[in-house]
């Protein structure tokens, strides 16, 4: 019996030193400077499966090293070997990995580390492809979100997920990903991938608008309020997070706020020096007054507007909203006067009649002073358009006269 029992034990040990021979080449065969991913591949691949082998952590670490090499690397032979789900396949040889080292050797950590920070990488790299080339194809638009959702996780999964470096990788994920949500127009998703960045502070501006359009969009008041908040402590040098403030503050009723935010917003931007922007800047800000219904601030601002940047259609289209809900507020106020009293009526009616005529010559200066040349320019004039044609109907005036600014 005892016979038996060590021949047993020597084909165990013969075993497991065939196994780890299998490791040793692949290791071999993976050194940068041989690169016989190819060789090494089957290596691993084996020790993967062998008795001996296949619950240390070292030899599924370098499982997913190698992988890594084979997909990284643009050799013919080696390209001809490696699997297209390379990428998956290192992933989940690390993520194995990591679970088999209960005595955490620090090599092992390393070497899953890196692992991960590639994987994540390649799906990061390939989000952007892919939103890049998306154009009207949704499908591009999920592949993003997709590849930015597995770059997440890996990340995480990696024991330097609060390095700096990979801290800004995350972000710029999320980023990407929330623009593909936004693009397919899933709300859900947009505040799941942009929620952390307001969290952690980030500093571009087309986060901010999207989580607040969409709050706006939701009448969510609270979560709207909170943002704003957030934006202008986390950013409280940028006139941007002041001026998203003000528009948030004035949809959401509080007028008092949105005013204090907009002169705030005014302050931030005081060493603006290029004409465009400071016009962009005191053309939002009255919008805002507008919204707030102190038409006398934002009719100054409006001319502010004109004075730095002459024929804006921006600027005009203010303008002409502004006339335009000047009139419609006279005509709620001539809806409420008693049957009785005529006279006062068509006073009322009047004086409205006078607030769409001048919406109606601003709106025709927005579109005639509109040259198209942006994305921005295209929507200002289809709102212009839009609101005359409003404005038209309110005047009882054939709308055939318009014909000249349809595209």
């Amino acid at each position: 019996m005892k016979k038996i029992a060590l021949i047993i034990a020597l084909a165990g040990l013969a075993l497991t030193a065939s196994a780890q021979l299998r490791l040793d080449n692949a290791k071999n065969y993976a050194n940068p400077k041989k690169g016989y991913y190819d060789k090494a591949k089957i290596e691993i691949d084996a020790a993967c499966e062998e008795e001996g082998t296949k619950n240390n952590p070292e030899v599924w670490a370098w499982k997913g090293w190698i992988y890594v090499n084979l997909g990284m690397s643009d050799k013919p032979k080696i390209k001809k070997v490696c699997p297209e789900n390379w990428a998956d396949i290192a992933y989940e040889a690390a993520l194995k990995s990591k679970e088999l080292n209960v005595a955490k050797e620090a090599s092992i950590i390393t070497l899953n580390n890196e692992v991960f920070k590639f994987v994540a990488e390649k799906y990061v790299n390939e989000a952007y492809q892919a939103y890049n080339n998306a154009g009207d194809d949704t499908n591009q638009y999920r592949k993003c979100i997709n590849s930015v959702s597995k770059a997440i996780n890996i990340f995480q999964a990696s024991g330097a997920s609060n390095d700096d470096e990979i801290k800004d990788r995350v972000k710029e994920a999320r980023f990407i990903a929330g623009a593909a949500a936004r693009a397919l127009g899933d709300n859900k998703a947009v505040v799941k991938f942009y929620k952390p960045l307001v969290k952690a502070g980030y500093d571009k501006v087309y986060v901010y608008q999207s989580l607040a359009a969409i709050y706006e969009n939701d009448k969510d008041t609270v979560e709207a309020m909170k943002l704003a908040k957030t934006y202008t402590e986390k950013q409280s040098k940028d006139y941007n997070a002041f001026l998203l403030a003000a528009k948030v503050s004035s949809w959401a009723g509080n007028a008092e706020m949105a005013r204090n935010y907009a002169n705030s917003a005014i302050e931030k931007a005081s060493n603006l020096q290029d004409p465009a922007q400071k016009a962009g800047l005191m053309c939002s800000v009255a919008d805002v007054y507008v919204d707030i219904l102190d038409y006398d601030a934002a009719t100054k601002e409006f001319e502010k507007v004109l004075e730095v940047t002459p024929n804006n259609p921006v600027a005009y289209n203010g303008l002409g909203r502004l006339h335009f809900n000047k009139g419609t507020d006279i005509d709620r106020e001539a809806d409420n006067i008693p049957l009785e009293e005529t006279e006062k009526y068509e006073e009322l009616h009047g004086k409205a009649l006078k607030e769409y005529e001048e919406a109606a010559k601003y709106y025709k200066k927005s579109l005639d002073t509109n040259d198209k040349s942006s994305r921005e320019y295209v929507q200002r004039y289809n709102e212009a358009l839009r609101s005359i044609q409003m404005v038209y109907v309110r005047m009882k005036k054939p709308l055939d006269e318009l014909k000249v600014y349809e595209q």
